[in-house]
């Protein structure tokens, strides 16, 4: 009897984890789907996830903070809402894969620009070019062009590193393209590019609030955050679908937010969870909250941050574990003592997440990342299919005890 009832809570805590593990999947793979685009700012993609967020908040339980599960505000982006053309001696080059177009630039035009003695050339213009040394070698490792007409610049670059793209609330006055070098596999002869931008002065967005009312009515929080924005999309086509960053931030948000509001496990004090808007481009989400809080910032007595919690093979990094010694000290504590994760990093202050600025007006914060697995990050290729979540488990129960006993 005893064996059989252990083989029975064996298979609950299995399938009751299954159930977390599956939603987990489900929301990765809802927001990094082409119908999202990118959750950036083609197509109004960071306001269809933040719509899907606030569904996900009311099938949960969790009530809004105010009026509306929205807190909106609005900033100036770059985006590029048309096709994107860059050929290489008549060859059309894939974006996102071959080149980035770099986040800032304008539209441009140029066809037909053609190398003859060392020199790009078209019909009309005469182009000058840094580093003319159209060498294979050369061409693979360091050529940087500058192409100029009168009303158009154009620089290229060929990079040996990975393309990584960003979010860029800004537009200059030159477009720049990135080629990665195994891309090219002659010297370039000539080049057709076709780029149209759009700078949008005041794109509307909003961070996404939703709060579990503590059981004693407490005047006190403990507050959840995760940025649901990612680049969006480089042309109509190319969408960079952010599932390690930062897809699983918000699931694990939400599988602890799925937790804590059933009833059994609710707390004395209040749990807000916050999803922001705008960390890509600077975290603007994060400081439009803090800069206009919907609660008392002295009344948060901690705040965790997650961002790319897909992997942890390596274990977890923890930002602000050096000016918040104790709360380490529990954290580790309570590692150790599960056996939930192989290493707990420590690092001190970090303008790198939307921890930062809370931290900034004095309220004690944790930014936790994992450590190890897949390189994607940026790029097309950060996608639900290739994340392992391999310590996914282990992660949630930590934060989880964490939350409970500190």
């Amino acid at each position: 009897m005893v064996f059989r009832l252990f083989i029975l809570f064996a298979l609950f805590i299995t399938t009751t984890f299954g159930q977390d593990l599956d939603y987990t999947h489900t929301v990765i793979n809802k927001l990094t789907s082409e119908k999202f685009y990118g959750r950036g700012y083609v197509k109004h993609g960071d306001k269809i996830a933040a719509n899907y967020l606030v569904d996900e908040f009311k099938a949960i339980g969790l009530l809004p903070l105010g009026n509306s599960y929205f807190q909106r505000f609005s900033f100036p982006v770059n985006t590029f809402p048309k096709n994107i053309n860059l050929a290489i001696n008549g060859k059309l080059l894939i974006p996102g894969k071959d080149f980035l177009v770099h986040a800032g630039s304008p539209s441009i035009k140029m066809n037909g620009i053609r190398a003859k003695n060392g020199i790009m050339q078209n019909a009309n213009n005469v182009l000058e070019i840094d580093s003319i040394d159209h060498s294979t070698e050369h061409i693979k490792k360091n050529l940087f062009l500058k192409l100029h007409t009168a009303k158009q610049n154009l620089h290229v670059q060929i990079i040996d590193k990975k393309l990584t793209w960003t979010v860029s609330t800004r537009a200059i006055d030159t477009a720049q393209i990135q080629i990665l070098s195994s891309s090219l596999l002659q010297e370039i002869q000539t080049i057709d590019v076709a780029i149209t931008n759009k700078f949008l002065a005041n794109h509307e967005t909003q961070n996404v609030i939703g709060i579990i009312p503590g059981t004693n009515n407490v005047d006190s929080f403990m507050v959840i955050t995760a940025h649901y924005d990612h680049l969006g999309m480089m042309g109509n086509k190319t969408i960079f679908p952010g599932a390690n960053d930062n897809a699983s931030g918000i699931s694990m948000l939400l599988n602890l937010a799925n937790y804590f509001s059933k009833p059994e496990n609710k707390l004395p004090y209040n749990l807000v969870f916050i999803c922001f808007a705008g960390e890509e481009a600077g975290l603007l989400g994060s400081k439009f909250f803090t800069d206009h809080p919907l609660i008392e910032l002295k009344k948060i007595r901690f705040l965790i941050n997650l961002d790319l919690l897909g992997t942890g093979d390596e274990g977890m990094m923890v930002v602000n574990a050096e000016i918040h010694p104790k709360a380490f000290q529990v954290l580790d504590s309570i590692n150790t003592a599960n056996n939930y994760l192989p290493l707990l990093g420590k690092r001190g202050k970090a303008k790198n997440s939307d921890h930062y600025y809370f931290t900034e007006n004095g309220v004690p914060a944790f930014f936790c990342y994992t450590l190890g697995g897949i390189n994607a990050y940026h790029d097309i290729y950060d996608i639900a299919s290739t994340l392992p979540l391999t310590r996914y488990k282990e992660t949630f129960g930590l934060l989880k005890d964490f939350i409970i006993r500190y």
